[in-house]
């Protein structure tokens, strides 16, 4: 009887190992499966956040004459620097970006957003036309000449052009360099550029 006992439990061995084995492809398949659900979802929401939100959405606009109010408040420096700012901007339009860095080499900049969503923005400081230009432009942006753009701070400017669209225009403001620059149409600049001026804000009216 043991000899019988013996060989049964041998031959049944097999058959719980073939069925233990059955298992692990079943719950492999369903991990890949979880897996590619997973995916699908993200996927899927990533598609549904692009197609509800644009591009503009997700940059703030600026209190940019609050910050040209204490810039000026704070004038009195040899090194500091008249800014420049648009008075009012198209509907549309709004400014993403406006910083005052002080010290030797003050360097006051303004980015705004079209409401085609082009970008146009300034840049003034103490530096050269040709460093200014490679920096904000393009390092091998060429020159177009003198053009006549009318605005509060100037109406002749120095234009330069890149291959990639973007284009610079450049004016001086006494021991200063203005530069103009973007990917904006002709027409978003002479918007922008016809507004800029250097006249003081008063700090109590800032906001508005």
């Amino acid at each position: 009887m043991g000899c019988v006992s013996e060989q049964a439990q041998k031959s049944e061995a097999p058959a719980e190992q073939t069925q233990g084995a059955r298992r692990y492809p079943r719950t492999f398949s369903g991990l890949v499966a979880s897996m590619i659900v997973l995916i699908v979802a993200v996927v899927g929401y990533w598609v549904a956040q692009n197609l509800t939100h644009d591009a503009g959405t997700s940059v703030g606009a600026v209190d940019y004459r609050s910050e040209v109010a204490e810039i000026q408040q704070a004038s009195g420096s040899a090194d500091q620097l008249d800014v420049v700012y648009p008075t009012s901007l198209p509907a549309g339009w709004k400014v993403t970006s406006a910083d005052y860095q002080p010290g030797e080499q003050p360097e006051w900049r303004l980015g705004a957003v079209t409401d085609h969503n082009t970008f146009v923005g300034l840049v003034l400081s103490n530096g050269s036309t040709v460093g200014l230009v490679k920096t904000y432009v393009d390092a091998d942006a060429s020159s177009d000449g003198s053009v006549s753009m009318p605005s509060g701070v100037g109406d002749q400017w120095s234009a330069y052009s890149d291959t990639g669209g973007d284009h610079g225009y450049v004016t001086q403001l006494g021991g200063s360099t203005l530069l103009v620059y973007g990917s904006g149409s002709k027409d978003d600049f002479a918007t922008f550029m016809s507004a800029l001026t250097q006249d003081p804000i008063d700090a109590s009216s800032s906001a508005s």
